[in-house]
């Protein structure tokens, strides 16, 4: 099965799967079945006439030891830049080179959590999105929408056309996140790599550079942190 998100581990992030109706098949450990987050998965499969197999033992599971739950499912459905027009009325998360597998799948759960409906990842120079990602992000990519850009500076541009504005995260900033109330606009968070953040030539394009305020005695916080301290910020201003 080819596609992205075709397998998906752990309860929460199988439970995502079966709400949105991508799940095809389950299987699960049958000496796992004990928890109600298990007799809820089971339910809402049954419900939605998704084959159910049960492995009995260990030895005969074949994905990953860490999880006891799976879903097999039909792919997410992804965009490409040049579909950017379709969400012009949705709040995206921009992710500039991140090459951390945990970090991206930190930052979906996040954007699902804070009202960030897209989440854009580079086609280039960036880590991809694996049935890894879908577990970290513990469901959190079900509930956004994924564009791939070729550009960053495309990217950008099309974003002013559309009238979304477009806020840069760096640690040094000119405005401290919490001091910004966007109101109703809509509007793009930009997030750069772990080691090198975002580059001088991105920030030059954005409309805003933002910080975050802490202890002087802390360097920098880890980018799917930072990211989820900023978009909480703009998300309770709203």
């Amino acid at each position: 099965m080819a596609g992205l998100g075709t397998i998906i581990e752990g309860k929460n992030a199988v439970l995502s799967v079966l709400e949105s109706e991508r799940a095809i098949k389950i299987s699960y450990l049958h000496q796992e079945t004990k928890s109600e987050n298990f007799e809820t998965i089971l339910n809402l499969a049954k419900k939605n006439k998704v084959e159910i197999s049960a492995i009995r033992s260990k030895e005969e599971w074949p994905y990953h030891p860490r999880h006891s739950i799976v879903a097999l499912c039909n792919p997410k459905k992804t965009f490409k830049e040049k579909d950017i027009n379709k969400f012009a009325n949705k709040n995206f998360i921009v992710c500039d080179h991140i090459q951390d597998t945990n970090n991206i799948g930190a930052i979906a759960r996040s954007a699902a959590a804070f009202n960030f409906e897209v989440i854009a990842i580079p086609l280039k120079r960036s880590v991809k999105i694996t049935e890894r990602t879908f577990s970290i992000a513990s469901g959190g990519l079900e509930k956004v929408e994924i564009v791939f850009y070729n550009s960053i500076f495309s990217l950008i541009k099309k974003f002013n056309s559309l009238d979304i504005w477009t806020l840069g995260l760096d640690m040094t900033g000119e405005i401290e996140i919490s001091d910004i109330d966007l109101k109703s606009q809509k509007y793009a968070l930009f997030v750069g790599s772990e080691e090198s953040g975002l580059s001088v030539e991105v920030q030059k394009k954005l409309d805003l550079i933002s910080r975050i305020n802490m202890d002087n005695d802390i360097e920098s916080l880890n980018v799917s942190v930072s990211a989820a301290v900023a978009m909480y910020q703009l998300f309770i201003k709203k």
